[in-house]
């Protein structure tokens, strides 16, 4: 079981990667917007965040540039993105940032869990 932070605007992609995760015993805390996210990660302890990388407020480069930088209590914490805007663009910042994983939407649930599980150490 992990302790999951999943930063995600839309509340349809939210709601299905939520009930996916949940149906697999982790505990979801969910923020709509990247304000809300910063918010949650430094007022409590994840194992791993799932980020979308447009969100209102702070976007998701700068989110994992905070996290990076140690503004939230484990500047390592594994950062699993999601995108709709494409991914290219993104590879040179995730590979300098230690993102290993992303899925681009729409994603099948069960690949999200696939990714997930590995992270899980039980």
């Amino acid at each position: 079981m992990l302790r999951i932070l999943l930063a995600e605007d839309d509340t349809n992609h939210a709601t299905l990667a939520r009930q996916a995760l949940e149906g697999d015993g982790h505990l979801i805390t969910t923020a709509p917007d990247g304000r809300a996210a910063l918010n949650a990660l430094a007022r409590q302890a994840f194992d791993l965040i799932l980020l979308d990388m447009r969100l209102p407020d702070v976007d998701g480069r700068e989110i994992i540039d905070r996290v990076r930088q140690g503004q939230a209590r484990r500047a390592d914490i594994p950062i699993v993105v999601l995108t709709g805007y494409g991914l290219r663009q993104h590879l040179d910042f995730f590979n300098r940032h230690g993102i290993h994983d992303y899925l681009a939407k729409p994603y099948d649930c069960d690949e999200l869990a696939t990714i997930i599980r590995a992270y899980d150490p039980c």
